[in-house]
């Protein structure tokens, strides 16, 4: 009996020491040891941002000839009011490079294609001849072919043809003086038949004269009706210039070259053989 009281007072005893043991590891030396603190969460660094990267030597960068540009051109192909006819087509060459950022982007000796768009032939007692032209293509030596939109916008001529800036258009020389010269021309032509004839048929000069005069005058004003004023004539060489109403979009490689330098290096092919 004393031996069951004695084992009971023993388990007792360690259940006791087992209670009173604070939770959590135990160190060397038998002492428990602090509980490690919570971790937290540490903050994860941006990512940089990658640079773009610059453009390589073989883009296709655009160049723009901005509308209003003007281009001074010389007429190919002569032209008459007498014989041009609407839709017809004309020829020209540039006389001066357009420039784009200091580079050469027109030069001279591009050729232009364009179209009569009007034609008036002069009347017969008013009215002037009239031509109207507009500018549809042009091309580069290297052989760049672009469409255009462009009016006339300026005219030398060393005759008497003038330029409506408000219309685009020449206008012919005027008639009147020469209309004049050739009723007064007559006039005198017939004062001298008519002074010859009356003087030998009456005897009486200055009424043979005024009769031929009257004749004379009035046969030079037939002619004047029934003639036409002068025709308006654009010879080769004629100085024009031309106005571009939009502009004109050359990609680099339309105006440049492509170089051998736009690939980048060249690297020797390597030939792997027996040694």
């Amino acid at each position: 009996m004393k031996a069951i009281t004695l084992l009971l007072l023993m388990l007792a005893l360690a259940l006791s020491v087992f209670a009173q043991t604070p939770a959590g590891p135990v160190g060397p030396a038998g002492q428990p040891q602090p509980a490690a603190p919570a971790e937290t969460a540490k903050p994860v660094p941006a990512t940089p941002a990658m640079p773009a990267e610059p453009p390589s030597a073989g883009d296709d960068s655009r160049i723009i000839v901005p509308a209003e540009t003007t281009i001074p051109i010389m007429l190919l192909t002569p032209i008459n009011t007498k014989s041009a006819f609407v839709g017809a087509s004309i020829y020209c060459e540039s006389v001066y490079p357009i420039t784009v950022g200091n580079r050469i982007i027109i030069p001279r000796g591009s050729s232009v294609r364009g179209t009569i768009t009007q034609v008036v032939r002069p009347g017969h007692v008013k009215g002037r001849a009239q031509i109207g032209l507009r500018f549809d293509e042009l091309v580069l030596p290297n052989g760049t072919t672009v469409q255009l939109r462009a009016v006339l916008s300026g005219f030398g001529s060393a005759g008497g043809e003038k330029f409506k800036p408000g219309e685009g258009k020449i206008e012919g020389e005027s008639s009147k003086g020469q209309d004049a010269g050739k009723v007064i021309e007559s006039g005198i032509a017939g004062a001298e038949m008519g002074t010859l004839i009356g003087g030998l048929s009456t005897g009486h000069a200055g009424e043979g004269a005024g009769i031929g005069a009257g004749a004379g005058a009035v046969g030079g004003l037939i002619w004047v009706l029934a003639s036409r004023g002068k025709d308006a004539v654009l010879p080769h060489g004629t100085s024009l210039e031309l106005k571009l109403t939009r502009p004109i979009d050359f990609s680099r490689w339309e105006v440049q070259p492509r170089s051998p330098y736009d690939q980048g290096p060249t690297i020797p092919r390597r030939e792997y053989g027996p040694r």
